[in-house]
């Protein structure tokens, strides 16, 4: 099943399509993508409206085929679930990624490390042509690092510890995240609800 994935975050589509594949979507980026502004509350909402947005515009050209979109984030205990929704933008839209990082080990300087706690959640929406969204979300636990570590994946995945694998994510090869990640256990789920 041919399907157009609603992102331009290049690290979340070769991630999406290394866990998609070998299923029935066959994930494809879209010639052109409009830019959606991401201000619902939650990560489903958000990724409800990037899936609604693109799955619009496909039908308007006439494409026949499904739309994914994926929406993610950090969320962080000692400052309240923050960043969360805003993970792709905390600091401001300008900020490159080395300054979020930098930003999110100031705001938890002092905090010791077993009140770093954190997860990555991730919602996938789904919609096939005339028929309703299918909606799923992935988590993975573990803890804020007090210093990088890593230089693999993205985002935040160099302060990410996953305790499972004793490491941060940015450590782990790409196999090894993508079988474990927040992605994986959305994607998981959303297989499992086509196949049912």
């Amino acid at each position: 099943m041919k399907t157009y994935v609603a992102t331009t975050n290049e690290g979340k589509l070769r991630e999406l399509k290394a866990i998609f594949a070998g299923s029935a979507l066959q994930l494809t980026k879209p010639r052109k993508l409009a830019a959606v502004d991401e201000d619902a509350d939650t990560f489903m909402g958000n990724a409800l409206l990037k899936a609604r947005s693109l799955a619009a515009a496909l039908s308007a050209r006439r494409v026949h085929a499904a739309v994914l979109a994926d929406d993610s984030g950090l969320e962080v205990d000692a400052l309240h679930g923050r960043p969360g929704v805003h993970s792709a933008r905390y600091g401001g839209t300008e900020v490159e990624w080395p300054q979020r990082r930098a930003l999110l080990l100031t705001e938890l300087r002092g905090v010791p490390p077993y009140l770093r706690t954190a997860r990555f959640i991730c919602a996938l929406a789904f919609i096939q042509p005339d028929e309703a969204p299918i909606t799923v979300t992935g988590q993975v636990d573990g803890f804020v690092m007090e210093a990088e570590c890593g230089s693999g994946g993205f985002g935040f995945d160099p302060l990410f510890f996953y305790p499972a694998a004793g490491r941060s994510f940015a450590t782990l090869s790409e196999k090894e995240k993508n079988a474990v990640s927040h992605r994986r256990r959305a994607a998981d789920a959303l297989l499992a609800v086509l196949r049912a």
